[in-house]
């Protein structure tokens, strides 16, 4: 359980710290692509953390069940030699110990649940993580491009500007020598 949380985190942390990075550099050529792909390859590592985490939580959980239930066999034969002579003591031990088992096996049933419930409540916050950082990124990425666009319409303007003071001072020059 703790294992699973501390990789979750920090495959959630690698991808959140890689995305804050990308959106400070000054690359402006495609950076929805690449954010869009950083942000797919955070969910696949996401999802193969939960898969990885899932399937070693229920091989335990077997395994476990697997020990109870050898125990409660080898637990059984030596009743069997101890209880000979009082059968009616045997079956009531026997219940017992099967409503021992039962009880175990539900509470292996109901921590797998609240563990399954709590990866699924992860995934969903780290989801959500991500899809701030994209939004976030976004709009720096926008804010970029309309000061770009503002700066190349000045640039232009400064150009046209210039031309037109240029033509201007050329037209008076040739009146002058007329």
């Amino acid at each position: 359980m703790k294992n699973r949380k501390l990789v979750l985190s920090l495959v959630a942390l690698a991808g959140l710290s890689s995305l804050s990075a990308q959106a400070q550099t000054n690359n402006t050529e495609k950076p929805h692509e690449t954010i869009m792909q950083r942000v797919d390859t955070l969910a696949k590592k996401v999802g193969a953390a939960v898969k990885q985490a899932e399937t070693t939580e229920k091989t335990k959980l077997n395994a476990d069940k697997k020990r109870i239930k050898t125990d409660l066999a080898n637990d059984k034969q030596k009743i069997d030699k101890v209880y000979q002579d009082n059968k009616e003591k045997f079956d009531t031990d026997v219940k017992n110990a099967e409503n021992g088992l039962a009880k175990g096996e539900q509470k292996v049933k109901n921590t797998y649940r609240k563990d399954k419930a709590k990866v699924k409540q992860g995934i969903a916050k780290d989801k959500q993580k991500v899809r701030n950082a994209y939004r976030k990124d976004k709009a720096k990425v926008k804010a970029g491009v309309k000061k770009v666009k503002q700066g190349l319409a000045k640039d232009g303007q400064k150009i046209k500007n210039t031309y037109n003071k240029d033509k201007a001072k050329v037209k008076a020059f040739f009146k002058k020598k007329k």
